[in-house]
């Protein structure tokens, strides 16, 4: 089965979606015929640890998925501020803040609502790079670093 990796990196799938394609993957590794099941000896959630750390399999969690290709579309907004899709969507969304600092709007297109939700993933991992501090704000931006880095979410 192939995962719908493009459509999962332009637009949020839902819930129910995702539930279904993992039900299917789920499906399709314990099945043994159409209409026999195997005995999960394993459980879902072990089999999608990574495979170096955990002893799993590296299978992925979908909804995690969609929101890291979602985030990534948000960090080629914000680093490629010339290409067609970022100069467009500043000018509908955020045509006098940033990526970062923008709301939602009204009538958002479906795409733009996933950008958002990709968004609330990336703003967890940026720090602001001070510079000559005249765009940072102090006491709002992330700019110092823990001691420890923390490790990614689960």
């Amino acid at each position: 089965m192939a995962l719908p990796v493009y459509a999962m990196s332009c637009f949020r799938l839902s819930k129910l979606l995702c539930k279904k394609l993992t039900s299917a993957m789920t499906e399709f590794w314990w099945s043994s015929c159409e209409n026999k099941r195997k005995i999960s000896w394993v459980a879902w959630q072990k089999l999608c640890k990574s495979k170096e750390d955990d002893g799993g399999l590296g299978f992925r969690d979908l909804g995690w998925f969609n929101q890291a290709l979602l985030a990534k579309q948000s960090f080629r907004i914000i680093h490629q501020p010339h290409t067609l899709l970022s100069r467009l969507l500043r000018s509908r969304y955020f045509p006098h803040s940033s990526m970062m600092e923008c709301s939602v709007g009204t009538r958002p297109s479906y795409a733009w609502r996933s950008i958002i939700h990709g968004r609330e993933l990336l703003s967890r991992g940026l720090l602001r790079t001070i510079g000559d501090g005249i765009h940072t704000k102090v006491w709002l931006d992330r700019w110092i670093m823990d001691e420890t880095p923390l490790p990614p979410l689960n």
